[in-house]
């Protein structure tokens, strides 16, 4: 992050120290039409999820999706090129679920940690 306007950008260092016993991993290419993807969270403990990382991919044409989690109401709108990191190391009602929505073909990577 720069630490003022029109300074030239840092990066920010973060991490997570913890051992998991389940991943999924999507690659996500999204067709032109609208829709919605639901994600199966395959063998994450019921407590939910340790880690996820979302990104982006950069891409000219692509619009914003909208992420929820938990069947949320208010989804998180991510644009292309941005990125969703989350992190719990020890979560008691943690994430469970998560969706996309998409009005353009686009291309999210996801890691989900267990």
């Amino acid at each position: 992050m720069p630490e003022g306007a029109n300074l030239p950008t840092e990066p920010l260092p973060f991490a997570i120290a913890n051992q998991y016993d389940s991943r999924v991993e999507y690659e996500l290419a999204l067709p032109s039409s609208a829709g919605t993807k639901e994600l199966d969270f395959g063998t994450l403990p019921t407590a939910g999820c340790k880690a996820i990382l979302v990104i982006y991919d950069a891409q000219v044409s692509a619009a914003p999706v909208s992420i929820a989690f938990n069947s949320s109401l208010t989804p998180i709108e991510l644009s292309t090129g941005g990125f969703i990191v989350y992190a719990s190391p020890t979560p008691s009602v943690g994430i469970t679920e998560m969706s996309v929505a998409y009005t353009t073909s686009g291309k999210l990577r996801i890691w989900i940690l267990g």
